[in-house]
């Protein structure tokens, strides 16, 4: 039977399974102590007004002959591909290409079930995993139902491959789970006043540990932006700092507290988002920081991660008019490719900031983003409210098939995804 066919005929019986063993909190009567959900952090993204998300009309591909052309060009590259692992060989081969282009993105959750539509997703592109927001979950026991159901899908969907389930859980007024039996962590910049390593260590393996018992395996933190003022702004009070130097001494205590609990840390907004005020969640930032400057400053704390094994590094949708006048860094040649992989010897996995932004949708057409992100090895890409992942999957399917990419475009970063994934226990038996 096909994956197509499953998803019509085989997600009722999965459903119901899921919902005998793991039944919702309104359902399960347990007494649950846990608070109500909390209102959302000013550094999240609002609250959908629809959930699921809207179905987009997207226009021909090439109609437009401008951006035909430039994604042509685009189309020409022929980056490196990444050191062959028969393992890894194993579990790509084990995938169809609509999932292997799902493994490149992470989902939002339509809802607070798993028959909200989030079981359809998994079954159709087998994403590489989902983000949780306050509005998914009102309680801690909801958050363990839901990624316990989650897991349970994808075991049918791809068996030995699980989902990554990540969430910002920085600490202070970013934080997605704020329960009345969890301990409320403050700001990176409250921690940094006493400039103490062991200190970031202890708050980063608290908070790895409630994350684990959440079922949740990958956070979008730590915030290495540096920022002088523990503000309000965009990034204010998340930043540890503003002197790069005391910021690298509580990376590598950070990341290995990460790694001892099993939790992927995710290490953002490359290059640097705290020289600006403008949130990308509205407009786009430019910064006229030149590459020598950000090189003695902002990608200092990059680098010590990097050098301490950082398994994911997320993008900051900022345009370095300096550096790359055309593109901001999320699809950018020059900071990916030049900057991050070669300079730097970053071979992890790269997430993207929310591709909904308006930094990116207000300023860039979603094809020549695609082509831009698997062309020049951003590995994963996240959606958080407007796009339909299985939408994207088709447009992606659709330039595979006018042949603006290739399968081996889609492959390189999934081999990174599924090293990373093996890497903290998220790959096993294939059946």
């Amino acid at each position: 039977m096909s994956r197509r066919a499953l998803v019509r005929l085989g997600l009722p019986t999965l459903i119901c399974l899921v919902l005998i063993g793991c039944a919702t909190a309104a359902d399960a009567g347990d007494g649950a102590s846990d608070a109500e959900s909390p209102a959302v952090s000013p550094g999240l993204p609002p609250v959908p007004d629809d959930l699921p998300g809207r179905r987009l009309s997207y226009p021909r591909l090439l109609d437009d002959p401008e951006q035909g052309a430039r994604i042509a060009a685009i189309s020409s590259t022929r980056p490196p591909r990444p050191r062959t692992d028969p393992e890894i060989e194993g579990y790509l081969e084990s995938l169809t290409l609509r999932q292997r282009i799902g493994q490149r993105f992470l989902a939002p959750v339509p809802g607070t079930r798993i028959a909200d539509g989030a079981g359809s997703v998994i079954l159709d592109v087998a994403p590489a995993g989902f983000i949780l927001y306050p509005w998914n979950y009102r309680s801690a026991q909801d958050v363990r139902r839901l990624t316990e159901s989650l897991q349970f899908v994808a075991s049918y969907a791809t068996p030995g491959i699980s989902l990554l389930l990540c969430a910002d859980q920085e600490g202070g007024r970013v934080s997605a789970f704020r329960f009345a039996d969890f301990i409320g962590l403050p700001s990176a910049a409250a921690l940094a006043r006493f400039a103490d390593p062991s200190l970031i260590r202890s708050a980063a393996h608290i908070t790895a540990a409630q994350l684990r018992e959440l079922g949740v395996n990958m956070n979008l933190a730590p915030v290495l932006d540096l920022y002088g003022i523990a503000d309000g702004s965009i990034i204010g009070d998340r930043s540890f700092g503003d002197d790069p130097y005391l910021v690298s001494r509580f990376v590598r205590p950070y990341l290995d507290a990460y790694r001892e609990s099993g939790v992927i840390a995710t290490a953002k907004h490359f290059p640097g988002h705290g020289v600006t005020t403008v949130d990308s969640h509205h407009a786009l930032p430019v910064v006229s920081t030149t590459r020598a400057e950000l090189a003695d400053h902002d990608l200092v704390p990059f680098r010590e991660a990097i050098v301490a094994g950082v398994p994911a590094i997320m993008t900051g949708h900022l345009l370095f008019d300096r550096v790359d006048p055309f593109y901001p860094v999320t699809i950018s040649r020059v900071f990916l490719h030049d900057l991050l992989r070669h300079e730097l010897g970053f071979e992890g996995v790269v997430v993207t900031d929310g591709l909904e932004m308006e930094a990116m949708r207000s300023n860039y057409s979603l094809p020549e983003t695609l082509v831009r992100l698997f062309k020049f090895d951003v590995d994963l890409i996240l959606l958080y409210r407007d796009y339909r992942v299985g939408e994207i999957v088709d447009m992606v399917e659709e330039l595979i098939a006018e042949g603006l990419l290739t399968e081996d475009d889609v492959n390189r970063g999934v081999r990174r995804v599924l090293a990373m994934k093996r890497e903290y226990g998220l790959l096993g038996s294939r059946r």
